[in-house]
């Protein structure tokens, strides 16, 4: 928690949208941060379904905001890729709250590191394209040909050449979360297939 808390005092102090947080407890088991209102993303689209495209290219614009930030010293680097930006590893529809009087705002950020921006793409990429989408959050909004419009909007504001030589890499590395199912790591893989290349780095 303490290093969750560490990270987003950091980017908070560069200008970035994460809420302010208030106080950590002295085990490191406990983080109080500002209350923001709003819903996630993946809610405001499954109900005005028409703003998908732009919630894409919002997503794609919060990417290249943080992508812009040097990385502190002590950051830890990403096990995947080298680079000295603040990546979140995590940056996916349903971690931007969308605050009625703030603007979107970025939260889970315990898997921030040191590294390569196009492995952040790359990984929103296969997250948003081949993950599951919890039981009620929305029913059909984001399945199918919906969700390739959100994630060809994402993909829309990157060099992708860059992004597609970490496909290959970035699945290699995700595939062995205990928390992908067999359906997802299979859906990742067919996208490497489909799109990845590059060598190893």
């Amino acid at each position: 928690m303490a290093a969750e808390a560490r990270i987003m005092d950091y980017v908070r102090s560069q200008g970035y949208p994460v809420p302010a947080v208030d106080r950590v407890s002295e085990d490191g088991s406990d983080l109080v941060m500002e209350r923001v209102y709003g819903v996630d993303m993946v809610a405001a689209m499954s109900r005005r379904p028409w703003t998908i495209p732009s919630q894409g290219r919002l997503l794609a614009d919060l990417h290249l905001r943080l992508h812009e930030l040097p990385a502190p010293d002590w950051l830890s680097r990403a096990a995947v890729g080298v680079g000295d930006r603040i990546v979140h590893l995590d940056l996916h529809p349903l971690n931007v709250i969308l605050s009625p009087t703030r603007g979107p705002v970025v939260i889970d950020w315990p898997n921030t590191r040191r590294g390569d921006p196009a492995v952040d793409v790359a990984l929103t990429w296969v997250l948003m394209a081949c993950g599951s989408v919890p039981a009620g959050r929305i029913v059909g909004g984001i399945l199918g040909r919906v969700r390739s419009v959100l994630v060809k909007s994402f993909l829309g504001a990157f060099e992708l050449d860059e992004v597609r030589a970490r496909l290959r890499d970035v699945v290699a590395w995700k595939v062995g979360d205990p928390h992908m199912s067999p359906v997802e790591t299979a859906a990742m893989w067919r996208i490497v297939d489909a799109y990845g290349g590059g060598v190893s780095t």
